[in-house]
Parts: structure tokens; C-alpha cells; sequence
């Protein structure tokens, strides 16, 4: 019963904690959603992958993640699904902005993000 309610205690504390960060950043949900989804998906195909996002202006977020062994650097601009220029299944819109990210695009889980990589 006491492994429980520890175990209780610390999902609760890591929640606060996650909750303290994304609102202390003012990061909307669609980038907390696009930063675990990128964050998974690379680590899938590439091995461990760190994402952490940054706020560009009040219409863009950039997201950057990178691989801890193999040196690559991934970086997509992330957007609401509402201003993508089609349909996508998710609550956020990535545009590929380097190489690595636009490889990575065509890739194992990362294809079903939808992702563009002929951006600006």
C-alpha cells in the first residue's frame, strides 16, 4: 500500500512539474503534443533524441532536437493545425527548416506527421 501511494505521490509531482514548465514558457498544448510526438518518433528511428522548443514570435515555435550519439540536429517549425496548408491528424504542423529534419521527414514513424519539407 505504501509503494502505492509513493508511486501515486510521484506521478502527481512529476505532473506538477511538467505543468509548472510548459506554463511557466506559455506554451500552447500543440507544442507540449509536438515536442513528445517528435521527441518519440526520432528516438524510434535515430536512437535517443532531445527536443526542447523556443518561441520565435507570437505566430511561430521552432522545436529542435537532437541526437545524443550520431551528432544530428534536427529543426522544424511547429504551428497549430489550423494553419497548415492541408489536413493533418494532429493538433500541431511541422515545416522541416534543416537537412536532417527534411530526411528525417520520409523516415520510419516520422512520415505520418505530415511534415513539410518545401517550407519557405
Amino acid at each position: 500500500m505504501k509503494k502505492i501511494i509513493a508511486l501515486a505521490l510521484l506521478a502527481v509531482a512529476i505532473g506538477a512539474v511538467v505543468g509548472i514548465r510548459y506554463a511557466a514558457n506559455d506554451e500552447p498544448e500543440y507544442i507540449q503534443s509536438a515536442e513528445i510526438r517528435v521527441g518519440s518518433y526520432l528516438t524510434s528511428d535515430y536512437g535517443l533524441v532531445a527536443c526542447g522548443s523556443k518561441k520565435v514570435n507570437d505566430l511561430r515555435w521552432e522545436l529542435d532536437c537532437t541526437h545524443q550519439e550520431g551528432g544530428k540536429t534536427f529543426e522544424f517549425a511547429v504551428f497549430p493545425s489550423e494553419k497548415a496548408p492541408y489536413g493533418v491528424a494532429r493538433s500541431f504542423y511541422l515545416e522541416a527548416i534543416n537537412d536532417d529534419a527534411k530526411q528525417s521527414a520520409e523516415q520510419g514513424l516520422m512520415r505520418y506527421l505530415q511534415i513539410n519539407t518545401h517550407a519557405g
